[in-house]
């Protein structure tokens, strides 16, 4: 589905759910809206969301702890919570069986719900509606193994039929990104913290897998992307700014990001050391400190090290 398209169901599960004529369907309602919202935003499997006790979404930050056969966290976007914090927040939400609903049942309510969108059938069920998260997450430049963390994947045969979702659109998404020499390094999380100074903006981003970063940003740039709590947001670190230190402890160096990593592939030159690295949480980060500055230290695959990245190397983007 399109973005236009996601968003039409969307506001339609939302009128539908307004349109309830009595209390009892107002309940009915809310408890399929909620299903749809963790299916649609958290890509929940639909077995998944119909298990889930109200208990595991924090309400506060907007976590979603995932149990089962594929336990995960996932962060859900204010867009989502303010739903979610509302369907919540019913007498009836606190009913351990609130979203024990028959599978069959749900299925033809995600089908009639949309009918009136005329959008196929194939593509308003809840697996595509979990897909079509993958895509967006994946359009929004998050790494393909922190997707399939996402979405709980764990198998070769569940990747393999993401990408082949949508006649194979993720694969064409993936390879436009890697064609694409500025994409490196890109992250996308959610503001969870704002500090105004005099000259700067200090940020606080909590990426989609749980990694935390910190930005500092001009003040006209925060104001142009109107920056508050909550807001999801692109940052790219530039692998030039991306300083590596070795040892098993934590360096105490002060730099605002120090991020544990492991060597994944070395190439040295006379001037410049590119190194890819693959962050704790399973993102991928490229670096490229000057050779002369790692003097005799030897780089191998599979070293640990930590990867130091000051808070101005951290640049959010404007679009």
């Amino acid at each position: 589905m399109t973005s236009a398209q996601l968003e039409a169901l969307t506001v339609r599960w939302e009128e539908w759910e307004s349109q309830a004529s009595s209390p009892s369907r107002k309940i009915g309602r809310a408890r399929l809206h909620l299903v749809f919202l963790l299916v649609r935003y958290a890509g929940l499997r639909l077995g998944e969301a119909l298990d889930l006790p109200i208990s595991a979404i924090d309400c506060a930050t907007g976590m979603v702890h995932v149990a089962g056969s594929a336990p995960r966290s996932v962060l859900l976007p204010l867009v989502a919570m303010r739903a979610i914090r509302r369907i919540a927040s019913l007498p009836e939400a606190a009913q351990p069986d609130f979203l024990h609903l028959d599978q069959g049942f749900v299925r033809k309510q995600f089908y009639a719900v949309a009918a009136p969108l005329s959008l196929p059938p194939a593509l308003v069920g809840p697996r595509a509606l979990r897909y079509s998260r993958g895509l967006e997450l994946l359009r929004q430049h998050v790494p393909l193994p922190l997707v399939q963390k996402f979405l709980g994947q764990q198998s070769a045969a569940q990747l393999d039929a993401f990408l082949r979702f949508s006649d194979g659109e993720a694969g064409r998404v993936l390879r436009a990104q890697r064609a694409m020499p500025d994409n490196e390094n890109i992250l996308v999380g959610i503001v969870s913290r704002l500090a105004v100074g005099l000259r700067m903006v200090e940020v606080e981003i909590a990426a989609f897998s749980g990694l935390r970063l910190v930005s500092l940003c001009p003040p006209p740039l925060a104001a142009r992307l109107e920056l508050h709590e909550n807001q999801v947001v692109s940052v790219r670190i530039l692998p030039e700014g991306v300083s590596l230190a070795g040892g098993t402890e934590r360096p105490q160096v002060s730099v605002a990001n120090i991020l544990e990593a492991t060597v994944q592939a070395v190439h040295r030159d006379a001037c410049e050391t590119f190194v890819l690295l693959n962050l704790a949480d399973g993102t991928p980060l490229h670096a490229a400190p000057e050779s002369l500055a790692l003097g005799k230290w030897h780089l191998q695959e599979g070293r640990r090290v930590f990867a130091l990245v000051p808070a101005r190397q951290v640049t959010l983007l404007s679009e």
